[in-house]
């Protein structure tokens, strides 16, 4: 045989033997780097999902969470890491679990912010404004009832937004506070209270609102929409959490807006009529009571919600002097109470930051 085919075949026998090698190289590096099957192909990394909690309650306000959650719309482990778990309670049984941070967010309306937690030395942020009252607080009267209600008994739950609202309507009318008196009464017990003679007349909220004025016998003196923007209801998040989970108000707000834009859409009328059932209410009532709220529906007008500086502000100026005529916030200045976007965060702090990044993503705004 000649001389360059020995040494062709040589080459070929040594090159065959060194990709052999080379290929049992490689599985032993992979098994050193944790590959138990011997796959070249690198395991996936998986990111820790967290299971976050957000407390709602039977109000209209609160019927996009209950139905995103019968839906099974809250796992956004894929995106943020983050699963949502929903909790419904009694409204202030929430906030109660908010105060001793048994849950990680709470819908609950401005005036309970400031009066229940900010008092209490919470601090926690607003992510989103979720809609503003537009009658869906009430001062009722009985039918037959003088509405001059100067020296009598009116029942509602003290240093909430309906005691708010019955402020504002006294403030309006210049009668003073001391002239009406006030019967502390729970929320849950205003129906039972309305019409018996225990009361003259009851400031409530939705859904007990609807109810009484269903029964054919009340009328309402003074509502929510004669003081726009002042009663608004807010998604607020332990401050701690949202630091150390900022995917938390992603998730939130990823699972609010697509039932917002179904509202909007086509498929409003089966929407309505899911959350109707939810809310155990016929179609009809639970819509009176959706016309209460405006809600925010489109993640760029809730960031201009929530931007609003001079809106704020001025009703701010009122609940500010409702918390310290009741003397609800105790020696703390009212600047430590509240802030906005781009300040220093107070007890309860305005952060426009979730939307922002909702609305517009980092990759979105490099490009």
């Amino acid at each position: 045989m000649p001389f360059y085919k020995n040494v062709t075949a040589s080459f070929r026998i040594l090159l065959i033997s060194w990709l052999v090698l080379l290929v049992a190289g490689c599985d032993s590096i992979s098994n050193l780097l944790g590959s138990g099957s011997g796959s070249t192909e690198s395991a996936p990394v998986q990111k820790e999902v967290v299971e976050l909690s957000l407390a709602v309650t039977n109000r209209a306000i609160d019927m996009p969470w209950l139905l995103a959650e019968e839906e099974g719309k809250l796992d956004h482990s894929k995106n943020h890491s983050i699963q949502l778990r929903i909790e419904k309670d009694d409204y202030r049984l929430n906030i109660d679990k908010f105060v001793a941070r048994e849950v990680d967010a709470i819908s609950i309306n401005n005036i309970d912010a400031i009066a229940q937690i900010v008092r209490q030395d919470i601090e926690a942020d607003v992510i989103l404004i979720a809609g503003y009252s537009d009658g869906n607080e009430a001062i009722l009267l009985p039918d037959t009832a003088n509405p001059n209600i100067v020296g009598k008994p009116i029942a509602l739950e003290q240093f909430s937004s309906r005691h708010y609202l019955l402020d504002r309507y006294l403030v309006r009318r210049q009668i003073a506070f001391d002239a009406v008196p006030i019967i502390d009464t729970s929320e849950a017990n205003i129906p039972d209270v309305f019409g018996t003679g225990q009361a003259y007349g009851v400031v409530t909220a939705n859904p007990n609102l609807s109810r009484l004025l269903n029964q054919g016998q009340a009328s309402v003196l003074f509502d929510s929409r004669q003081i726009p923007n002042e009663i608004v209801e807010l998604i607020v998040v332990q401050r701690d959490v949202l630091f150390s989970r900022p995917r938390f108000a992603q998730a939130l707000l990823a699972t609010w807006f697509p039932i917002m834009e179904r509202l909007q859409g086509n498929r409003r009328g089966s929407t309505l009529d899911a959350m109707a059932k939810i809310a155990n209410m016929s179609r009809e009532d639970f819509d009176r009571q959706m016309e209460t709220m405006i809600f925010a529906s489109t993640p760029a007008t809730a960031l201009s919600g929530i931007r609003r500086d001079r809106i704020m502000r001025k009703a701010m100026r009122h609940i500010r002097y409702f918390m310290e005529r009741h003397e609800l916030t105790g020696n703390e200045a009212f600047t430590g109470w509240v802030s906005y976007p781009g300040r220093t965060p107070a007890l309860l702090h305005f952060n426009a930051s979730p939307l922002q990044e909702f609305v517009a993503p980092p990759k979105a705004r490099d490009l």
